[in-house]
């Protein structure tokens, strides 16, 4: 499974201000709440996730009562209805081989926020058996993007309330794709004195317009962002250009099955054609479909 570049994107913004990201998601002044490091849990797989890391997990320390916390931070594109399950597993593992200091004794407390960059979340769960006294419970700091205001986050932003760091994901959130909001981002964007933190800004702000399905707004207000100096955004932004550019493929070789040999493509074959990702073969299958003067004759000759 390849890499899923908002969820890159989205680790990646986060460590961009550590301090300012963790303030807001956790609606904490971060003076109370005091963010250590990034623990490295490299060598902890967490269940389900193709690249086996989870490499956003604060070391937080709360100075009362006097505990040392670990906080794995899960982005999802998505809500994910299997969420629950893997963050106990992950969440037992790090209790289990974490700890605060190399001499041992003293645990992590463990807890997990979760920001859903598309759709509203409900990973929360309490589990009891009637009057047993069994009970399981699990409660995350969950934040919804699509619920989360636009302009009041903008508003705080000015005011310096919250962190820029905020600023690329305003895409994702209400009133995100508005003329004004827009040029309200550029405003203070524009205002990061650091050219390679302005081009993480554009960057990652149309990586996440994507993922909102508002990427042709933003890129053409953005059309003059300089984002040269932020390579790896300049990747991610490329490999969602990658993918639309397969996706025209695919949509023009079923388009030309079906304009050639009526009624197109039966459903096996559109399985076929859209589980592929290969350009290069998609280019050939249309080149064939052309010559080819039966569907049966294009089946035989792609060897679908």
């Amino acid at each position: 499974m390849p890499p899923n570049r908002f969820d890159q994107a989205s680790r990646y913004a986060a460590k961009l201000d550590a301090v300012g990201f963790l303030a807001w998601l956790l609606r904490e002044d971060p003076v109370e709440v005091r963010f250590r490091l990034w623990l490295d849990a490299r060598t902890l797989p967490f269940p389900g996730d193709p690249e086996r890391t989870c490499d956003t997990v604060a070391w937080l320390s709360d100075p009362d009562p006097a505990v040392e916390w670990a906080l794995p931070i899960k982005f999802c594109l998505e809500p994910d209805g299997e969420l629950l399950g893997r963050l106990l597993v992950y969440l037992g593992q790090l209790w289990l081989e974490r700890r605060p200091t190399d001499a041992g004794g003293e645990r992590f407390a463990v807890g997990a926020a979760v920001v859903n960059l598309t759709g509203r979340g409900r990973t929360s769960r309490t589990m009891i058996l009637r009057q047993t006294g069994v009970r399981t419970n699990l409660e995350v700091g969950e934040r919804d993007l699509c619920d989360e205001d636009a302009a009041a986050l903008l508003d705080a932003i000015a005011a310096g309330r919250i962190s820029r760091c905020l600023l690329p994901r305003i895409p994702l959130m209400h009133g995100g794709d508005e003329t004004s909001i827009i040029q309200r981002w550029i405003e203070l964007a524009s205002q990061e004195a650091d050219s390679r933190r302005r081009g993480d800004y554009g960057g990652l702000a149309l990586v996440f317009a994507e993922a909102a399905r508002r990427l042709p707004i933003w890129k053409d207000a953005l059309k003059e962002w300089n984002v040269i100096e932020s390579q790896q955004v300049l990747e991610w932004m490329a490999m969602g250009e990658a993918k639309g550019e397969l996706k025209s493929s695919i949509n023009s070789l079923l388009t030309v099955l079906a304009t050639l040999f009526p009624p197109g493509a039966p459903a096996d074959l559109e399985g076929v054609i859209r589980a592929t990702t290969d350009q290069e073969q998609l280019r050939n299958w249309l080149l064939l479909a052309v010559k080819s003067n039966s569907l049966d004759t294009f089946r035989q000759a792609a060897g679908l």
